[in-house]
């Protein structure tokens, strides 16, 4: 998202966070389905509570108020839970991320596993984690990136199935985080998700992209507003910024939207619509609903939506007309995020 934003180390403050909410609904009704009910929630969310940070294995404690408050919205607690950023989870004996799913049960959410993540580039212990609610859905695969088999295209990968269908009828979830330097790593890490286009398997990507794709919709208006970014805070920017060689160093200045229009296609203005990309669509744009998913903020910078969810073609076709939301915070003064949570529903 922005620069990674460290918690408050106050209990008396909210802590921010980011949430993606999917709902997966199956085809049919099954045995122990509520009507009307998804049969699979899957969030994403940067909550994971951490405050007072120390050193690993002391002088840190962790606090899931706010992470609560989010994740039982409505008291619909999601059958899978991505996390994107787990701070220091697996630390101590994966203290952050057991306690984070004790919780949530504590407070009536569900008995989640957690299934703790990687970063490329050796970017920092605060990566993705998977939190799955093995009652609701069937784990068949987890890439743990600490075994030596591990492959760096299996990176935050879950590959999983609603109950009662077989291995042949597996979906995946891949949780990501857009990276902080520059357009160029993130691009890479887009390209990691190539083979997820494949048709053959439904795919969901979820995750905060810290970059905007093309199209009027998602323009990042403010890049060369010289009231927000000030003489000697062009540093602040620049990680959004397709960088150029040479005069265009000095502006104007055009966002990086290359890693998710290597995905969904870049927008072509002469036929209205997007082209060139490898197979995934943008939730939000199949919904038409451009709502950004960042809270205001001081200093009064565009509020853009870097928190999307992206379907390959089986997926793309199964989103559930008007089930795509951008969720306003209870208590729009002091929201649990920094980012608005997002839903959709996919018939799965």
């Amino acid at each position: 998202m922005i620069t990674r934003q460290r918690h408050q180390a106050s209990t008396s403050k909210r802590h921010h966070c980011r949430h993606t909410l999917i709902n997966i609904e199956p085809t049919a009704p099954r045995e122990n389905t509520t009507p009307g009910q998804p049969d699979t929630e899957i969030a994403e969310t940067k909550l994971g509570g951490l405050r007072n940070t120390g050193y690993p294995g002391g002088g840190a404690d962790y606090d899931y108020a706010g992470l609560v408050r989010v994740m039982s919205d409505g008291d619909r607690w999601p059958h899978i839970l991505v996390m994107g950023e787990g701070d220091r989870y697996e630390y101590d004996g994966g203290r952050g991320a057991w306690e984070a799913a004790a919780a949530m049960r504590a407070a009536g959410g569900r008995a989640y596993v957690p299934l703790t993540g990687s970063l490329p580039r050796e970017w920092g212990p605060f990566a993705p984690v998977i939190f799955a609610d093995p009652q609701s859905v069937v784990i068949r695969r987890w890439y743990d990136h600490r075994c030596p088999d591990f492959a760096a295209r299996n990176r935050n990968l879950l590959i999983a199935a609603p109950p009662g269908r077989g291995e042949e009828e597996v979906f995946r979830v891949v949780a990501t985080h857009g990276d902080l330097y520059g357009g160029d790593a993130r691009l890479a890490d887009a390209q990691a998700f190539r083979r997820f286009a494949d048709p053959a398997v439904p795919c969901l990507i979820a995750g905060d992209w810290n970059s905007v794709p093309s199209g009027p919709p998602w323009q990042d208006r403010d890049l060369n507003d010289d009231r927000i970014w000030v003489v000697g805070q062009h540093w602040a920017r620049v990680h959004r910024v397709l960088w150029q060689h040479g005069p265009a160093q000095a502006g104007p200045y055009v966002p990086d939207t290359r890693a998710l229009d290597y995905l969904i296609g870049y927008w072509d203005e002469s036929r209205g619509c997007r082209a060139g990309g490898i197979g995934f669509s943008d939730v939000a744009e199949l919904a038409r609903d451009y709502t950004p998913t960042q809270v205001p903020v001081p200093d009064g910078r565009q509020r853009r939506a870097i928190d999307r969810l992206l379907v390959n073609e089986p997926w793309a076709g199964a989103v559930i007309p008007g089930s795509y939301q951008v969720h306003q915070p209870a208590d729009p003064g002091h929201p649990d995020s920094d980012h608005l949570r997002v839903s959709v529903a996919i018939r799965a």
